[in-house]
C-alpha cells in the first residue's frame, strides 16, 4: 500500500460516511471496509497504534451499521486490493 496508508483509509471511509446515495454506498462500503483491513494488516499490533486501530474500530461498526439499516445487510460489490488505489470495483 502506498505511503500515505494512514491518510488513505481514513479519507476511504469519510466518503463513505458522508455519503448518501444508496448505489454509491454500494462501492464505497466495501472499498472502505478493505482499507481499513489493509491498514490493519500493516499496523500489527504496534503499541504505537492503539488510537489509530480504536479509530478504525469505531468507523468499522459505523460501516456495518450502515450495510444494515441503509443497505438490508446485502452482499455489496466485491473489491480488491488493487481496487484501493485506482477507485474501480469488480
Amino acid at each position: 500500500m502506498r505511503g500515505g496508508s494512514s491518510l488513505h483509509w481514513k479519507e476511504t471511509c469519510m466518503q463513505a460516511l458522508e455519503e448518501s446515495d444508496r448505489e454509491k454506498l454500494r462501492r464505497l462500503v466495501p472499498k472502505a471496509e478493505l482499507a481499513i483491513l489493509l491498514r490493519r494488516k500493516e499496523l500489527g499490533n504496534s503499541a504505537d497504534s492503539n488510537e489509530e486501530l480504536s479509530t478504525m474500530a469505531v468507523v468499522a461498526e459505523a460501516l456495518r451499521c450502515i450495510r444494515v439499516t441503509q443497505l438490508g445487510g446485502m452482499n455489496l460489490t466485491r473489491v480488491t486490493q488493487s481496487d484501493i488505489g485506482t477507485g474501480a470495483s469488480t
